[in-house]
């Protein structure tokens, strides 16, 4: 049985550090026949190639699903395809690497432009596949501009990731109701301007609403610099099983 389980290379919202300690939203799965990324946000890229060096990335291999057009989820994608057109270039290579956004932003035409270097997939909630036992699908959610929650299921459980969030919808929680781990934004533990706008919800709303949903464990996520981590606890469900991600930890898929 594979050993699903994912390594978080950045879990932090956008700051003006974000090329520095605290990295932006990416979350690398392991114990499939590719190397997955959830997102790939701004502040990644080095710890990526350094992971590529010391073999733990086959470079040969690799989907990315990007799950909306914000730049502290996509920006590294630029990067990488500069990379990539370069080793191509220079090793007379056709290194390929999948990724799947939605098509709607100026990402997907930045993409669409390194044909040699990334075959590109529209990302909508009617895709569907199944990798090495596991079934993915996608869910619409709520955040200005789009945004997609990726589900991967199996015979052991059911995984979810709900990237930015505004508020938990009805489609949504049909989506995750009975999930064994949901990892999801955090939100905002205080009220603040983009709240309103239908950018991010807050913490305690979230929680409880997806409390509500019968999940087993929910990882919370996309952390904000300016706060620290009891002003999200304090804000929890107390009889929910929710724990705050690390960045530079691993997390079992299923459990």
């Amino acid at each position: 049985m594979n050993n699903f389980n994912f390594y978080v290379l950045g879990n932090h919202s956008p700051n003006i550090r974000m090329f520095g300690k605290y990295k932006c939203t990416c979350y690398m799965l392991n114990g499939f026949s590719k190397n997955i990324f959830l997102d790939f946000g701004a502040g990644i890229f080095l710890k990526f190639l350094r992971l590529i060096k010391r073999e733990k990335i086959d470079i040969n291999n690799i989907m990315i699903i990007i799950s909306h057009n914000h730049l502290d989820h996509n920006l590294s994608l630029m990067l990488f395809a500069i990379y990539l057109w370069v080793y191509n270039l220079f090793h007379r290579k056709n290194k390929k690497v999948n990724v799947i956004l939605p098509n709607n932003n100026f990402m997907y035409k930045f993409v669409k432009l390194f044909k040699n270097e990334y075959e590109v997939n529209i990302l909508t909630k009617d895709i569907k596949f199944d990798m090495d036992g596991c079934k993915f699908s996608f869910c619409e959610t709520i955040h200005k501009g789009g945004s997609y929650a990726t589900k991967i299921e199996n015979e052991n459980g059911i995984f979810i990731y709900v990237s930015d969030l505004a508020k938990v919808s009805k489609p949504l929680s049909s989506f995750v109701k009975n999930a064994n781990v949901v990892m999801v934004d955090s939100g905002y533990p205080f009220k603040k301007l983009d709240s309103f706008l239908d950018y991010h919800g807050m913490t305690q709303d979230i929680m409880y609403d997806l409390y509500e949903c019968n999940i087993k464990k929910i990882l919370a996520t996309h952390l904000r610099i300016c706060y620290k981590k009891e002003n999200y606890i304090q804000k929890f469900p107390e009889k929910a099983n929710v724990k705050l991600v690390r960045e530079n930890s691993t997390y079992n898929l299923f459990k």
